[in-house]
């Protein structure tokens, strides 16, 4: 991905007209099972809920780019198609990254993949599980077989174990598979309203404050766009601060409406990711058509710098995951593909575009 050191960067008004972003927070689940596939859930780290249990990504789709290595799995998000209700009735993104977390904005380090099914489909009923249903649909022999072979997580064994009441973490790990994350649920919100009288009347000492956050960050470099500052604010801050230092408290001001967000997800036109620094921001040609129907890509989620402190890392290690944030950009008609052949046969699941933009 190359640097951009001062990127195109649309106005607010090109950006945010008419777009509502969900945010989304992390929490315990009720129950290790609701975070099994038939529950359809949004998640982040234990293994991955496959959403098509059966044609899962090839070695090749799940193999580092720089390390070589098995990706580790990050998250995933249940994101039904309103543009393709046929074709995408389920679908999810799933989100995977380097072992060596500290080089996650190099070509390959992360990856983002698509799985799609109909209303009509062999792993799911067309009405919800209920409640009394621990575990998903068991597959039959030859075809759990075949999955376990394919997947380095195993997930056809940790369904099972987790239905027993194993913690999801606990058996992936028991399934000595790659090293997985902290498994919490990914609980998905509306994004707050500016609140009128914290951006007037409270906005010189959060403009203050917002900047000399900034100036303690020493690493920030390059000028930062205006992007997202509440208007009272944004007046204040264009007087007390350099193009940098704008940026930069225009990143956190916005995110200070909800500051435990996680994720940012809006798959509307005109939505655009909130970039906590200037550079390293992707231009129109940086973002690649969809290769299997032409169409240009769309920006639908991002992975926000917060979820970083809640995901139990360990701090000494120095390849630990590290970002800025993750933008993940996708086919805008949730177009259905021939299924990839690799290796271990066919896979249900196609790439999107994963940036990143280091911290």
């Amino acid at each position: 991905m190359p640097a951009k050191p001062d990127p195109p960067v649309e106005s607010d008004d090109e950006q945010d007209e008419d777009v509502e972003y969900m945010l989304g927070y992390v929490d315990d689940p009720e129950k290790p099972t609701d975070l099994l596939r038939h529950r359809f859930p949004s998640k982040v780290g234990g293994v991955p809920a496959w959403l098509d249990p059966l044609n899962l990504p090839t070695a090749e789709q799940l193999t580092c780019g720089i390390t070589g290595q098995t990706l580790q799995f990050l998250l995933q998000v249940y994101c039904p198609a309103d543009d393709n209700p046929v074709d995408a009735f389920h679908r999810a993104i799933f989100l995977f990254v380097s072992p060596r977390g500290d080089e996650l904005a190099k070509p390959g380090a992360v990856r983002a993949l698509r799985c799609q099914l109909r209303r009509a489909n062999p792993f799911y009923a067309d009405t919800p599980a209920p409640a009394s249903q621990l575990a998903p649909k068991k597959l039959q022999a030859a075809e759990q077989k075949l999955s376990l072979e394919r997947d380095p997580w195993k997930v056809a064994q940790v369904e099972q174990q987790v239905a027993q009441g194993v913690g999801a973490s606990v058996a992936a790990l028991s399934a000595a598979g790659p090293a997985v994350f902290v498994e919490q649920e990914l609980v998905v919100e509306p994004e707050p309203e500016e609140d009128e009288e914290g951006a007037t009347g409270a906005g010189s000492t959060e403009v203050q404050r917002l900047l000399a956050a900034y100036r303690s960050r020493i690493a920030a470099e390059g000028e930062y766009d205006e992007q997202e500052l509440p208007g009272e604010v944004l007046d204040d801050v264009e007087g007390a601060a350099g193009p940098a230092q704008q940026a930069f408290a225009a990143f956190q001001a916005r995110t200070a409406l909800a500051p435990e967000q996680c994720l940012r997800y809006c798959f509307q036109p005109g939505a655009a990711p909130l970039w906590p620094s200037a550079g390293h921001v992707p231009g129109p040609a940086d973002v690649p058509p969809c290769p299997r129907c032409g169409a240009q890509r769309r920006f639908e989620f991002q992975v926000m710098p917060q979820l970083l402190s809640l995901m139990e890392l360990d701090a000494e290690d120095p390849h630990t995951p590290d970002w800025g944030t993750i933008a993940v950009y996708s086919c805008p008609a949730s177009c259905s593909a021939t299924p990839v052949q690799g290796a271990g046969g066919h896979s249900a699941y196609v790439e999107e575009f994963a940036w990143v933009q280091p911290s």
